[in-house]
């Protein structure tokens, strides 16, 4: 116990990550004491206030990394979210939009998704993706990703790429542009690889 309490200080401060480190360390001392006055509930409860503030800490590093603007889309810092551990899910979520006039797009980042299974099939099967004319393989950066095109009742027409990457899903929503290639451009805007570094 005492190791792991060690190694994931150690995580923080080798990512460089910028968290409220007494908060951290404050959580780290009472698992350790907890741990050691056998008080293991409250030693495993003390070690994931620790670890959500680490995650909350890296959700942060990636919004910085966000582009302010996305192909004439302003960012909605009002509506950034930054999750580090919540009931029923253990991990980091991170979720960006952005609004323009008639078109909007959002960016997510998901640890422990339960799509990376399905994801990951659909990508290692060619057969399968030529069922469905609306679904395609991309790459963006190295990763293979899964774009999907959907059309509403009344036209308006979305996009949806899925991208997993270790135990974690990136994935890059936008509706009200109708040209694909737009839609893959705007991903170039997108440090995707930092991104994904910083998640790991």
């Amino acid at each position: 116990m005492k190791k792991l309490i060690i190694s994931t200080l150690m995580v923080v401060l080798f990512l460089g990550i910028q968290v409220k480190a007494q908060d951290v360390q404050e959580k780290l001392n009472e698992a350790q004491a907890s741990y050691s006055s056998g008080d293991l509930e409250n030693a495993r409860f003390a070690l994931q206030q620790a670890l959500q503030g680490i995650n909350q800490a890296i959700g942060k590093d990636i919004l910085a990394l966000m582009p302010d603007n996305l192909g004439g889309m302003e960012k909605d810092v009002a509506n950034d979210n930054v999750t580090g551990v919540t009931a029923g899910f253990a991990g980091l979520f991170v979720n960006r939009n952005y609004k323009g006039e008639n078109k909007d797009a959002s960016i997510q980042i998901m640890s422990d998704s339960p799509m990376i299974t399905a994801i990951n099939a659909m990508l290692s099967m060619p057969a399968f993706m030529n069922q469905d004319p609306n679904q395609k393989r991309i790459k963006i950066e190295n990763y293979k990703a899964l774009l999907t095109k959907s059309v509403s009742s009344d036209g308006n027409v979305s996009y949806n790429i899925q991208m997993p990457f270790g135990s974690s899903m990136f994935t890059f929503s936008c509706n009200g542009i109708a040209d694909e290639n737009e839609v893959t451009g705007l991903l170039k805007n997108i440090p995707v690889d930092k991104i994904v570094k910083t998640a790991e």
